[in-house]
């Protein structure tokens, strides 16, 4: 499997500050039953006393995400659902801007996760034609 030093963009970029009034974690989010929740743990703070637990959570289900879409991808050989740019944003820029893409997008909060990832990635990183 080749390594793509873009998985850990997204994943990597969890510890975003939540606005005042945000819900905080509770075990139950970890069930990541929607965007919402993934969302939820991905701007946990640290004043959160699950902070620790949700920003590795975030992690793992950003990289595992992406990796299995562009294993897919690679599998099927179809046109590419995003392309990162070249130099990549940091791991925080990538998060932040997923967090902020979500809330931005209220109709994406109860979309499985994985199906949200997605939509941010293809949205906010196109593809060329052709590729």
């Amino acid at each position: 499997m080749k390594f793509r030093p873009w998985v850990p963009v997204f994943a990597g970029c969890m510890a975003v500050s939540a606005p005042a009034g945000w819900a905080a974690v509770t075990e139950d989010t970890f069930q990541v039953r929607n965007t919402a929740d993934l969302v939820e743990l991905c701007a946990a703070t640290q004043s959160d006393p699950m902070f620790t637990a949700a920003i590795n959570f975030c992690h793992g289900f950003g990289v595992g995400t992406v990796r299995v879409m562009e294993q897919e991808e690679m599998a099927s050989q179809s046109r590419r659902l995003f392309c990162l740019p070249n130099p990549l944003p940091t791991r925080n820029e990538g998060v932040a801007k997923f967090v902020q893409w979500a809330r931005a997008n209220p109709n994406q909060m109860a979309q499985p996760a994985t199906d949200a990832i997605a939509a941010f990635l293809s949205q906010q990183y196109p593809c060329p034609r052709g590729r």
